[in-house]
């Protein structure tokens, strides 16, 4: 398993496309911090004012549609092409077990791409404190805490349904093409639910309608302002049946 995580790593501190994706999107988030320092749209499409560089960081983490697209197709092509590259194959033949090769690319490509998607709305919230100024320390703090907590949770069960793509379809053009319209067709499913167009239970289980739900929730150090209980059911239900998709389709499917 360690053997497996750190050829992950490798693969991707050595992977220009990565590097450029990383660097690009913190560049995309320190230049667009001053185009949300108004209102952002939450959950419900109620607007929430931006008083400070906390607001900001929710603001483009509520905002981040098209990033989080781009990222979902870099992702898919990532872990779609070594099943193109027979990477994984080389790996199952080399005796190491598809729940280690699973876990081990799940573990290092959730980690990179999460981290990728944080540093997009940190940038322009660090951009903005110059704006805004520093404000209730605290209170900015524990916002950009709790919302990168449920970005965390959210996003990784987003990026598995990436990952549940890749590994179905087992080719890195193709996934890097189904990927992004299946995350744009969940998106949408969000903004149908929101209008009342489908049913409730619908865009309820939308870990995109959860992670705009959670940053609308304020800097309240109480628990009421910390703990979302819907959202970390939605997280973990997309995560655990993403997880067991894969596992039936790669422990039972013929490699190449």
């Amino acid at each position: 398993m360690n053997n497996l995580i750190k050829a992950e790593r490798y693969k991707l501190i050595h992977n220009w496309a990565f590097w450029a994706l990383l660097i690009g999107m913190i560049l995309l988030g320190f230049f667009s911090g001053s185009g949300y320092r108004q209102y952002y749209l939450a959950h419900d499409y109620e607007r929430i004012a931006v008083t400070s560089f906390s607001g900001v960081f929710n603001s483009m983490v509520a905002d981040s549609t098209m990033p989080l697209v781009a990222v979902c197709a870099m992702l898919a092509w990532f872990m779609g092409r070594d099943f193109s590259l027979r990477t994984i194959s080389t790996e199952v033949a080399s005796g190491h077990s598809r729940r280690d090769i699973f876990i081990s690319k799940a573990v290092v490509n959730l980690i990179a791409f999460n981290a990728v998607m944080l540093l997009y709305p940190m940038a322009g919230a660090i951009h903005e404190i110059g704006y805004f100024g520093i404000g209730d320390l605290t209170g900015n703090i524990l916002n950009i805490l709790r919302t990168s907590l449920y970005v965390l949770l959210l996003q990784s069960a987003f990026f598995l349904i990436t990952i549940t793509i890749a590994f179905i379809v087992r080719n890195g053009i193709v996934s890097a093409i189904v990927a992004p319209i299946v995350s744009f067709g969940i998106m949408l499913v969000f903004v149908a639910g929101v209008e009342n167009q489908m049913p409730v239970a619908i865009y309820y289980l939308n870990p995109i309608y959860r992670l705009r739900e959670a940053t609308s929730m304020g800097s309240s150090i109480s628990s009421h302002g910390l703990i979302l209980v819907p959202a970390i059911i939605t997280g973990v239900v997309w995560i655990a049946a993403c997880s067991m998709i894969i596992w039936k389709t790669f422990v039972k499917g013929d490699l190449k």
